[in-house]
């Protein structure tokens, strides 16, 4: 924890809460590693959204502290470049550990509208199409967000509708940086790879296990590219209201199946009624690496 003490030194960082200073009001989801809730600090009545994670082994406790020094890493560096006080990335404001020592709790900024999955679903439930400016503008703001992190050499590795938070004004911000990654110094490509399958890349998926047949998991390179393949999927599924790879009532659609589809079929096509070029930009964030 040393580093950590150093890097929020200078920062107005909250270390000495309880669990007793916050009133829980809902389960916002379930986070790499952990559970995020929607509380409010009873002190000052301000809403907060907490990740509670294990903290009881020596692995454990690495993985809370790298996602901690992480997320600080990404806020400084960010705030350092921009004039505006707005970052896309979901700020922590502090952290503490459990009574018992066994659960550490990482206290972050609450984004009120939710996120990009429960977007998608209200306009699907309301049937309501994407007009294409509000799509440029999405995708505008997905690509700034993620860029952010690129340049300073950090892919997210878990891009999902799930991941994408939303401000009172709509404005987008990255969330759960469990499977970020630094890329080492000259080095343009992890071999670290997690994340969600269903928002995979092709090049990571040719390397999974599949139908038991496992591949040199040694060899499966995550660069950036990954991270812009997951947002043209989240785009054409609010487009589409659907998985660009699978179709109508596929919900039991096989891992081998599916899979196959990523690394050998083109995606679907997006519906008639949008532009040309709306298509063809989410068509070249589906390409192939």
């Amino acid at each position: 924890m040393d580093l950590i003490w150093l890097l929020i030194s200078s920062i107005n960082f909250i270390t000495s809460w309880k669990k007793s200073d916050f009133e829980r009001l809902a389960r916002l989801g379930r986070g790499s590693f952990g559970v995020v809730h929607h509380e409010i600090e009873k002190k000052t009545k301000r809403h907060v959204a907490i990740k509670e994670m294990q903290y009881e082994t020596d692995q454990e406790k690495d993985m809370f502290n790298k996602e901690f020094q992480l997320m600080l890493n990404i806020c400084n560096a960010l705030h350092k470049v921009t004039q505006s006080q707005f970052i896309h990335v979901v700020e922590p404001i502090g952290f503490f550990i459990g009574e018992d020592g066994d659960k550490a709790y990482l206290v972050m900024e609450f984004c009120s509208n939710g996120d990009m999955r429960k977007y998608i679903d209200d306009m699907r439930q309301m049937g309501a199409d994407i007009k294409d400016e509000r799509a440029f503008e999405l995708i505008g703001q997905l690509i700034q967000a993620i860029n952010q992190l690129h340049v300073n050499s950090i892919i997210h590795g878990d891009v999902k509708p799930e991941n994408i938070l939303m401000t009172d004004g709509f404005k987008v911000k990255l969330a759960d940086f469990g499977l970020a990654r630094q890329l080492q110094v000259g080095r343009e490509y992890t071999t670290n790879h997690g994340g969600t399958t269903i928002y995979l890349s092709p090049e990571i998926l040719h390397g999974k296990d599949i139908q038991g047949q496992k591949q040199d998991q040694g060899k499966i390179r995550q660069t950036k590219a990954a991270d812009i393949y997951a947002i043209g999927v989240m785009i054409f599924e609010l487009l589409a209201q659907k998985h660009p790879f699978i179709g109508d009532n596929e919900e039991d659609l096989s891992l081998h199946e599916f899979t196959t589809r990523i690394i050998n079929e083109e995606p679907a096509e997006l519906p008639s009624h949008y532009s040309e070029n709306l298509k063809a930009l989410i068509k070249r964030m589906l390409e192939k690496a």
